[in-house]
């Protein structure tokens, strides 16, 4: 994904300078008074700028879920050691193993303070262990499913919840969590409370059917953004060119603006 990172980058300045050429020229062609070249110049300066706009919004979203490590067909007791370092948003697929939810805990963080009434808004660091088996007190835990939340971890809202349904399912499928204090003390309240072993490089993930969903979705709606403004902008274009026509009066015309120094041609003898 890295290299494709550099070539969407690369993409995107060359769009940048195209729509810089055709609006800075656009403009030298208005303030001469060609107003007939300006006009389908101008408009591609502004649709490009509008897919820069629109479809960049889906390119970010999608280079902030790709990854390019990828901790593959591991199985549960050696993730820990495939996955050292392991980036955020790393695609994992292991072999085995499946989130104990009744493990479950929690670290509530106030994140933000009300003005007047004082009161916080909290943000919930879910967990639960990743396990391969029944749960027996003293399990080793070898990774960690969580999920953040804006309600508590056993409040309904958050159970039903996607992210939280996941957990019932053995996708065996995540994508990587960058473990902070605050994960990291909602594991230690786990451990504390089911009597668990774990390692501070044990990966916790976000438990998901296909780790590659949203990086899928997001590139395609981010070209189908473009293809839709690009489409817009033919057809404006070709809207434009019926209206406008094509007289024989103008082709001397528009042949001096797109080349000054090229010899006239002979009129026509009637």
């Amino acid at each position: 994904a890295t290299s494709v990172h550099v070539n969407w980058l690369a993409g995107c300045a060359m769009m940048m300078v195209f729509f810089a050429s055709c609006f800075c020229f656009a403009g030298f062609q208005a303030v001469s008074g060609k107003y007939e070249l300006a006009r389908p110049l101008m408009a591609a300066a502004m649709m490009m700028f509008l897919s820069c706009i629109l479809g960049g919004h889906f390119f970010v979203v999608w280079s902030k879920s790709a990854a390019s490590q990828v901790i593959k067909d591991v199985p549960l007791t050696g993730v820990a050691k495939a996955s050292k370092d392991y980036q955020k948003n790393a695609l994992f697929y292991l072999k085995d193993g499946s989130v104990s939810t009744a493990q479950m805990a929690e670290y509530k963080l106030c994140k933000d303070k009300l003005p007047v009434v004082g009161t916080c808004v909290y943000n919930y660091y879910c967990v639960a262990p990743i396990l391969g088996g029944e749960y027996e007190k003293g399990a080793q835990v070898y990774a960690w499913a969580g999920v953040m939340s804006h309600v508590a971890c056993n409040d309904p809202m958050f159970v039903k919840s996607p992210a939280r349904e996941a957990w019932n399912h053995d996708y065996r499928n995540g994508l990587g969590i960058p473990r902070s204090r605050y994960w990291d003390d909602a594991i230690d309240a786990s451990t504390k409370k089911f009597g668990l072993k774990t390692g501070d490089n044990a990966p916790l993930m976000t438990w998901v059917k296909d780790p590659t969903h949203d990086e899928k979705t997001a590139w395609h709606m981010g070209w189908l953004v473009e293809f839709i403004v690009f489409s817009a902008y033919l057809i404006a274009m070709l809207i434009y060119s019926y209206c406008v026509g094509f007289s024989e009066e103008a082709l001397p015309e528009a042949r001096k603006i797109m080349d000054p120094y090229a010899p006239l041609k002979p009129s026509r003898r009637k």
